[in-house]
């Protein structure tokens, strides 16, 4: 059953990135010519997007790795989140990648309980810290992948 909730939702990101990334950014002579006033604010229609996607996949980590028998599919998840992330939002990727370490750690913390064995707990807090230092690193790489695909 997660293995194909996981299958779902890298298909849903693949979908998502097909429909609401933008593969192609401005060139310099394009960003130029918008005038300062024009440029994007912070939160825009495209940062919500993410939210939202960031919120799913969230719930999605912790339940891996309150399943998981090893730390390998948390991380594969974790890692395939994040560079879903960076590839979505190349700039603003710090902050959705921020959010959802949060989201990760307080819906372990708050809406899961603590296992039973000291085998379990340090498998889980392994697969959970790891999965959270990994979503920094996979969503700078998701970004950098996007940035280097849209160069002319």
């Amino acid at each position: 059953m997660l293995e194909a909730l996981v299958v779902i939702t890298l298909l849903g990101y693949i979908l998502y990135l097909r429909n609401y990334a933008d593969l192609r950014s401005k060139s310099k002579k394009e960003q130029a010519d918008i005038p300062q006033s024009r440029r994007s604010p912070f939160f825009d229609k495209k940062l919500i997007a993410g939210l939202v996607m960031v919120v799913f996949t969230s719930v999605l980590v912790v339940a891996v790795v309150k399943r998981a028998e090893s730390v390998h599919l948390p991380y594969l998840v974790a890692v395939c989140a994040a560079i879903a992330i960076g590839f979505a939002e190349p700039k603003k990727g710090w902050f959705l990648a921020l959010v959802q370490s949060v989201l990760v750690i307080s819906g372990y913390f708050l809406f899961t309980k603590l296992p039973e064995t000291t085998s379990a707990t340090e498998l889980e807090n392994f697969s959970l810290y790891g999965s959270i230092i990994l979503t920094f690193v996979a969503s700078f790489l998701g970004g950098f992948m996007k940035r280097a695909l849209s160069m002319n």
